[in-house]
């Protein structure tokens, strides 16, 4: 079992293998891309997911919680992150595994705010970028504003 430690704290950070009990797939001898990367990020912990990884496991939803986690944390560090394009991690989030998804709801919504603040005065390509991300932000937020409402 291996566990590394965080940087500058004391807690113990487990790989995603150690944390969802799963097995790794095994090599048959056919060159399966999906099931290398599948094994690589198994042996990761949370902090060492970069926004490739987060971005591939939300679309695939994959270890849902841990990747809904890590993007939170890399949106709130960068609204703009993305693997291909700018603001693709918001995008891949927003339709991330809703059943995990709502338990993020209470720390999404900082998120959100400083993004529609942040992407205003942001130097986007074209207006068709920018709108499209102010677009999802808005939805993103009324998808918590109705999910809130209802819990009431």
């Amino acid at each position: 079992m291996r566990i590394t430690r965080k940087t500058g704290g004391s807690k113990m950070s487990k790989t995603l293998r150690e944390i969802y009990e799963y097995d790794l797939i095994e090599d048959d001898g056919i060159d399966y891309t999906v099931d290398e990367w599948f094994n690589t990020i198994m042996e990761k912990t949370k902090d060492q997911l970069n926004v490739s990884d987060v971005s591939r496991m939300l679309r695939q939803k994959i270890c849902s919680r841990v990747a809904i986690k890590r993007a939170i944390e890399m949106l709130s560090d960068d609204p703009f992150v993305g693997e291909m394009f700018e603001g693709q991690l918001m995008f891949n989030l927003y339709s991330g595994k809703e059943k995990y998804l709502k338990l993020f709801y209470p720390q999404m919504g900082p998120v959100l705010e400083k993004a529609g603040l942040m992407a205003k005065a942001h130097k986007w390509a074209s207006d068709e970028e920018k709108n499209e991300y102010m677009d999802i932000i808005a939805k993103f937020a009324q998808k918590i504003k109705e999910e809130t409402d209802e819990a009431c």
